[in-house]
């Protein structure tokens, strides 16, 4: 008798979050899954060895460098990661109160990178992030994992205090 179709299920553990205290001007929580890498510059990568994953993660002090030219070089590297036939969605985070904007971009194709991200304070602090897989790009198998991450990022943009 043959077996019927199935379909993967990937389940990940309900997310517990922890403080993350560092030398930068920034604080955030992290999923205690994931594990940091604290690099020169205040650069960072969240790495989800499980999930053979890992975002990159870019500091940048706007009273050296311009807004204006991260944000093109963003959309530079969001295009570059994107092929004609693929769609973004985008969602977005804004706090004024504590100054926090931020943009999710998601591209539902087999792209080198399925995740884009941007936090800025518009005035002091942006930081960018991209997602990676170790493994070939198919969206369609990497969706849950996909959006486990981006639920992270989304929980690091709203314990994200600036200093």
């Amino acid at each position: 008798m043959p077996k019927p179709s199935g379909m993967l299920a990937l389940d990940y553990p309900t997310p517990n979050y922890q403080a993350i205290v560092s030398d930068c001007p920034f604080d955030f929580d992290i999923n205690s899954l994931s594990s940091i890498d604290l690099q020169s510059d205040c650069f960072f990568s969240l790495s989800y060895p499980s999930m053979k994953a890992k975002v990159y993660m870019s500091y940048f002090d706007l009273q050296q460098h311009n807004i204006d030219d991260l944000i093109k070089d963003f959309n530079d590297r969001l295009i570059d990661h994107t092929r004609q036939q693929a769609r973004i969605q985008e969602s977005s985070y804004e706090s004024t109160e504590q100054q926090k904007y931020g943009r999710f971009f998601e591209i539902t194709a087999n792209a080198p990178s399925n995740l884009h991200y941007m936090v800025t304070d518009q005035k002091n602090h942006f930081i960018s992030g991209l997602l990676f897989f170790s493994a070939t790009p198919n969206y369609d198998s990497l969706y849950p994992a996909v959006q486990y991450i981006k639920n992270d990022l989304r929980q690091l943009t709203e314990s994200l205090t600036w200093r």
